[in-house]
């Protein structure tokens, strides 16, 4: 099962489905980069919306290793919760991520990434679903 958060399709690989282990690993990767090209972000917890950030940001969690890569594109750092405006390093984050919203094309990348980690999910689910004999 974690194999398949770390490496998208390599669940589907450990249960003998090496084309469609293939085709979802291009699928989710080509998602992810399409999104990462295109300026999107990833989402971090925030305190002002609490429940739709933290699904976002699980969402972007569903990437598995890849998630690291894209916080560190859009904030140089491995961040998870946007702190306090008290906080020096809220005004630093925040101006980061207003850097990526000027691009025209932001919403279609953060789309795209937030995508690849729920398409990412749904396979997780599916090789459980094999792994149980749920589904053949």
């Amino acid at each position: 099962m974690a194999i398949a958060w770390l490496i998208p399709g390599a669940g589907h690989l450990v249960m003998k489905r090496p084309l469609k282990g293939v085709f979802f690993f291009c699928l989710v990767l080509v998602m992810f980069m399409l999104g990462v090209s295109l300026h999107g972000r990833a989402y971090v917890v925030d305190h002002e919306q609490p429940l739709l950030s933290a699904l976002a940001t699980f969402a972007n969690v569903a990437t598995g290793p890849l998630d690291l890569l894209s916080r560190v594109w859009t904030y140089q750092g491995i961040v998870y919760r946007l702190p306090q405006d008290t906080d020096p390093l809220h005004e630093v984050l925040m101006a980061r991520v207003r850097e990526r919203v000027l691009r025209p094309t932001y919403e279609y990348g953060t789309t795209f990434i937030l995508t690849a980690g729920l398409m990412n999910l749904l396979l997780i689910l599916d090789v459980f679903d094999i792994g149980i004999g749920r589904k053949e």
